[in-house]
């Protein structure tokens, strides 16, 4: 596994927030939103609430889909709770992607909030495999809005849910089987919004055995495009064994 945050080249602040524990085969990554600091507090207690979760949850046995919606729960708790109590924070909120892989079971859980995404590089085959809570998304797929007409990327953020914005939040999650040569990216849309799948696909391709360059380079591109928000991705590949990467910040 590998992770990167980068603030990008226009935005003052970096409200993204990134974790792996490659021993236990967890990886999540957050993209905070709110006035003041705001989205940096709710991406950082999102994750941390999410990974203390699970990291009891699967060094006690294995994980389930239940597993992960109370983790969910617990990173919503988290951020609601801590925005109650604070008036400079009132109506922070983020998104939130996570997975858990066992390649003893061959399997891998995933679950996300907001338009942070789940992809999956296999056999040639780039896939999405998590679908945007945005209005974009949901009045493309209600066939109501072509999603590449002029002005529709205004609607790209609208986030019909996020964690932590009100007492409970529903989470996508999902079971997907683990082959050999697998490459599984998270990434915020600082990445997609500034690459098309086509590229990232491309990357992943040619440096996805390297985790660590592979996220480096995904993310030099996007800045070298605009860098117009923040960007992370977390690179999870089984093309190699061993420890691939440590965070960078």
């Amino acid at each position: 596994m590998a992770m990167l945050s980068h603030g990008g080249r226009v935005r003052t602040r970096n409200e993204d927030y990134v974790c792996c524990a490659e021993e236990l085969g967890l990886a999540v990554l957050a993209d905070g939103m709110g006035g003041h600091a705001g989205g940096a507090v709710a991406s950082r207690l999102a994750v941390e609430a999410w990974m203390g979760c699970m990291e009891y949850v699967v060094a006690h046995g294995v994980a389930s889909v239940g597993d992960l919606r109370m983790a969910v729960a617990a990173a919503n708790q988290s951020v609601y709770e801590e925005a109650l109590r604070d008036p400079l924070l009132r109506h922070m909120g983020t998104t939130l992607a996570g997975i858990w892989l066992s390649p003893v079971r061959a399997c891998m859980l995933a679950c996300h909030v907001g338009d942070s995404r789940i992809y999956r590089w296999r056999n040639e085959v780039f896939e999405c495999l998590t679908r945007d809570h945005s209005v974009l998304r949901e009045q493309s797929d209600a066939g109501m809005i072509d999603p590449l007409a002029p002005g529709s990327a205004a609607l790209r953020g609208l986030l019909t849910r996020a964690v932590g914005v009100a007492a409970c939040v529903e989470a996508d999650v999902a079971g997907f089987p683990l082959q050999d040569g697998d490459i599984y990216l998270l990434c915020s849309d600082g990445l997609t919004d500034m690459l098309p799948d086509s590229e990232i696909a491309d990357v992943l391709d040619a440096l996805g055995g390297s985790p660590r360059l592979a996220a480096e380079h995904l993310v030099d591109l996007a800045n070298d495009r605009g860098g117009v928000d923040n960007v992370s991705v977390v690179i999870v590949s089984s093309r190699h064994e061993g420890r691939l990467g440590t965070e960078l910040g």
